[in-house]
């Protein structure tokens, strides 16, 4: 029975380092996941800078040519950036359902321990009243 018991005591710590590292992975992501938006602000604020720049002056062929490959850089590096956001964000759904199921686990761990502790103790009392 003192088996059981450390063993579902076990599996709770278990669970609980698990869960640590999935929250501590969930702060990771987020910390990317911010710093993606800002690259996309940023990528956002050159694109409208370039424009309102350029919309006031006549353009040479060559300065157009710059812009315009720019500009494509700037929208493919966009896109890329909200690729990767997706990812992260699905991700970071993933990981909070990993967190869930390791806190019932956990609980569940918890749960069993104490019933075997409670039928162990039932176990030792009726022993001594014998």
């Amino acid at each position: 029975m003192k088996k059981k018991i450390k063993r579902f005591q076990r599996l709770a710590t278990i669970r609980k380092k698990d869960i640590s590292k999935e929250i501590n992975n969930s702060n990771l992501l987020q910390n990317e996941i911010l710093k993606n938006d800002n690259l996309i602000d940023q990528i956002n604020t050159i694109i409208e800078s370039s424009k309102f720049t350029s919309s006031n002056k006549i353009i040479n062929a060559g300065y157009f040519k710059n812009n315009s490959q720019l500009l494509t850089t700037l929208q493919n590096q966009k896109h890329i950036a909200s690729n990767r956001n997706k990812y992260l964000l699905a991700e970071k759904e993933t990981i909070k359902k990993k967190i869930i199921i390791n806190n019932l686990k956990k609980i569940k761990a918890e749960e069993k321990s104490l019933e075997y502790k409670k039928s162990y103790i039932s176990e030792l009392e009726k022993k001594n009243h014998q």
